[in-house]
């Protein structure tokens, strides 16, 4: 029993190494070669957890060599145009101008119930409002409305509004994140004054304090205040 409860460790700490290695993409942004790679190594790293006769080292080897040759051709891909588009695919405009390009869609199997979902999880719920609509390589829908049925931004209305960074978190539960400290390029002193210039009495009182690199802090203290 101690021995499977350390082989499956083990192949749990092997799998996830070489996913971490390979890169950060989500389940739903895998190109075709890498998902395929994903269930080639959940399949791969059941054997040695199912059999315990199968040398551990038997069932490693397979799952290293196939992380191995999609971290090789990921390089490939990024090197050479034709390779990526080989492995890839290329992205398919299936909506130009509000009208369905039906050649595409037979050609993707698709119906076009399929892509007015997509419209609609996308919040553009009219096809003619549609500019562009575009199957990218992941097998997600791009949508590009037409220019009248865009958002307003500040630049369209003159405005000149404030910065704002992306917020890290410095201080959670009372203790200081270090890491996110240095990639502020502050020092612990100024949070901890900072703090006290948001009414904190002492570090345990903050529940989180938020900063980004313009300057923007959020406090929450322990007992529910926010500043």
């Amino acid at each position: 029993m101690f021995l499977l409860f350390l082989r499956t460790l083990l192949v749990y700490a092997a799998v996830i190494g070489g996913l971490r290695f390979t890169g950060k993409r989500q389940l739903g942004e895998l190109s075709t070669s890498e998902f395929a790679v994903t269930i080639l190594v959940s399949e791969l790293a059941s054997i040695p957890l199912q059999d315990t006769a199968v040398p551990l080292l038997g069932g490693i080897v397979p799952l290293v060599t196939l992380l191995a040759v999609e971290v090789l051709l990921s390089c490939l891909c990024r090197r050479s145009r034709r390779a990526r588009r080989l492995l890839c695919g290329n992205p398919c405009v299936v909506i130009k101008d509000g009208t369905f390009d039906t050649k595409m869609l037979r050609m993707l199997r698709l119906a076009p119930e399929d892509i007015l979902e997509g419209l609609r999880i996308a919040g553009v719920p009219r096809m003619e409002d549609v500019r562009y609509a575009i199957i990218e390589t992941n097998g997600q829908l791009s949508v590009i409305p037409r220019a009248g049925q865009q958002p307003l931004t500040p630049d369209d209305l003159n405005m000149q509004p404030n910065e704002q960074g992306m917020p890290l978190v410095v201080v959670s539960d009372g203790k200081l994140v270090h890491y996110n400290i240095r990639q502020l390029g502050r020092t612990e002193e100024s949070i901890v004054q900072l703090c006290r210039e948001r009414g904190a009495a002492s570090l345990d009182s903050v529940f989180l304090l938020t900063l980004d690199d313009c300057g923007n802090a959020f406090l929450q203290l322990r007992s529910g205040g926010a500043s």
